[in-house]
C-alpha cells in the first residue's frame, strides 16, 4: 500500500539536548577571558542565524558546553556539524597566530557527545508509561499486562564518531479520540512498529495501549529527523490496522486511525534543569 495519509502534521513537542564539544588533542585553547567572550559570542549568533535555542553553555580550556532547544525538524548531527564548523572558522579568524599552531588548523576533535534531556527524567518517563493501564482505571490486570510492553532486544545503536543517547517520549491520539484499540490488537501492533523501528535504523524501547491513545519511548541516532521518524510510525500503524483490522476502523469511524498531530518530549538520564544548573554553574566560576 504505498498510500501514506500522513505526510506532514502539527506537533507540540519540548526537545532539549545536552551537548560537548572537545578540543582536538585536549588542547587547552580558551585560556583567556578573549577566547571565552569570542567562543560564547559566536555560539550565540549561530543559534540565533540557525533558529536553534540556546538554554545554557559553559566553556572549560579544552571543551565547549551547551544546552539546546531544537525544532522536530533539526537534526541533531547536522546541527553539531555546523556549530563546529562556524565555531571553529570564528575562532581561527579571530585568533590567527594562535590557530597556525593547530595541525590542519582544526580546533575541535572529529567526534561530539550528545544526550537528550528533558523535564521529566527517562526513569520517570518508562515508570509513567509502563503505569498508563492503571493511571487510567483499567481494572483487568491480564488487559494492563498485555495492553504494554518492553524490547525484549537489547538496545544497539551506533553512530561514527558520536558518543550518544536519544530518547524520545511519544504521545499519540486517535482519530476523534475512538476507542479502537484493544488487548487482542495490541501485541501484533506492538511487534510492527518495534520491526519497523528497527528497520529504520531506531529502537522502539516501550509501548503502552490505551483505548484511545499511546505511550511510546523511542531511541535514535543523531542522524535521524524525529519528525519523519513519528510520520513513519503514524503510517506504519495505520497500515498494520487497514490490513488486519479494517472492520475496525470502520466501525470506529477512526479511519486515519490517528489525530493529524503528535506531542513528544526528549527525556534521559539528567533533567533539563539538572544539566542547565550544572552549566550556569560552571559558567559563574570562571
Amino acid at each position: 500500500m504505498d498510500y501514506e495519509p500522513f505526510k506532514d502534521v502539527p506537533c507540540a513537542y519540548t526537545l532539549h539536548y545536552h551537548f560537548c564539544f572537545q578540543t582536538k588533542f585536549n588542547r587547552p585553547v580558551f585560556q583567556t577571558e578573549q577566547h571565552r567572550e569570542c567562543l560564547s559570542g559566536s555560539l550565540a549568533e549561530i543559534c540565533q542565524n540557525k533558529n536553534y535555542h540556546l538554554l545554557e553553555h559553559r566553556i572549560e580550556p579544552d571543551k565547549l558546553y551547551c544546552l539546546l532547544s531544537l525544532r522536530p525538524e533539526q537534526i541533531v548531527a547536522d546541527v553539531c556539524r555546523t556549530a563546529k564548523g562556524n565555531l571553529s572558522r570564528e575562532f581561527n579568524l579571530r585568533f590567527a597566530e594562535l590557530a597556525l599552531t593547530f595541525k590542519d588548523r582544526a580546533l575541535w576533535a572529529q567526534g561530539y557527545y550528545v544526550r537528550s534531556v528533558g523535564k521529566a527524567s527517562r526513569q520517570a518517563a518508562q515508570q509513567y508509561i509502563d503505569n498508563q493501564g492503571e493511571h487510567h482505571g483499567i481494572r483487568n490486570k491480564q488487559a494492563v499486562e498485555i495492553m504494554r510492553w518492553v524490547n525484549p532486544k537489547p538496545y544497539v545503536l551506533q553512530a561514527a564518531h558520536a558518543d550518544f543517547d536519544l530518547s524520545y517520549h511519544l504521545v499519540l491520539v486517535t482519530s476523534r479520540r475512538r476507542d479502537v484499540f484493544d488487548e487482542y490488537i495490541a501485541p501484533g501492533l506492538f511487534q510492527r512498529l518495534a520491526d519497523y523501528a528497527e528497520t529504520e535504523g531506531g529502537y522502539l524501547e516501550r509501548m503502552s495501549l490505551l483505548p484511545d491513545h499511546t505511550h511510546l519511548l523511542v531511541k535514535t541516532t543523531p542522524s535521524a529527523n524525529i519528525k519523519t521518524c513519528v510520520l513513519g510510525l503514524m503510517n506504519d500503524s495505520w497500515k498494520f490496522m487497514n490490513e488486519r483490522y479494517t472492520g475496525v476502523l470502520k466501525a470506529t469511524e477512526a479511519y486515519q486511525l490517528w489525530t493529524e498531530s503528535f506531542w513528544i518530549g526528549t527525556v534521559g538520564d539528567r533533567t533539563t534543569a539538572m544539566i542547565k544548573s550544572f552549566l550556569s554553574k560552571g559558567r559563574q566560576e570562571q
